[in-house]
C-alpha cells in the first residue's frame, strides 16, 4: 500500500488511518496503534509543511514479521523529513495540529532512520512487534 498526495494537509489523516489499521492488524494493543498512527501523521504534516513544491511526499507502510514500517519519501530537499535535531527535541514542536513535541513522537516509535539517495529523502518510522527487540 503506498499514498502519493499534495500538500493538503488534511490528507495526512488518511496516512494515520492506514496505519492505524495495519498495527491493529499486527496485533499491536489499540494504545500503541494510536501512537504510531498519530507519529505517522505528524510526520507527514511536517513533510507537507517543509515542502516549497506542489507534488507531495509519498508514503509507504509496511508490515514485516517483526516490525512495522512507515517510510514517507520526498524530492527536492536531501534532508529528513523530520529534522531529527528537531525530532528529538524535547521542546521542538511538531508543527501539527495535535501539538505532539520531538520527544512525544519518539515515545510513540522504537527507531527513527533517515536515507538520502538521488535526490530524494526517505525518513522511515519502526515500531518493533515484540518487547524483547
Amino acid at each position: 500500500m503506498s499514498f502519493i498526495w499534495t500538500r493538503d494537509l488534511r490528507l495526512a489523516a488518511a496516512v494515520r488511518s492506514a496505519v492505524h489499521f495495519q498495527a491493529n492488524q499486527a496485533g499491536l494493543d489499540e494504545a500503541t496503534c494510536d501512537g504510531l498512527a498519530k507519529a505517522s501523521e505528524e510526520v507527514c504534516r511536517q513533510t507537507l509543511s517543509q515542502l516549497r513544491k506542489l507534488k507531495g511526499p509519498r508514503c509507504y507502510p509496511g508490515h514485516f514479521l517483526d516490525r512495522i514500517e512507515i517510510s514517507i519519501l520526498h524530492q527536492g530537499q536531501v534532508a529528513p523529513a523530520v529534522g531529527l535535531d528537531a525530532f528529538a527535541a524535547p521542546q521542538a514542536s511538531a508543527g501539527g495540529s495535535s501539538g505532539l513535541n520531538g520527544t512525544q513522537l519518539l515515545e510513540r516509535v522504537d527507531r527513527v532512520t533517515f536515507h538520502a539517495q538521488n535526490g530524494v529523502a526517505r525518513t522511515t518510522l519502526v515500531k518493533f512487534l515484540h518487547a524483547n527487540r
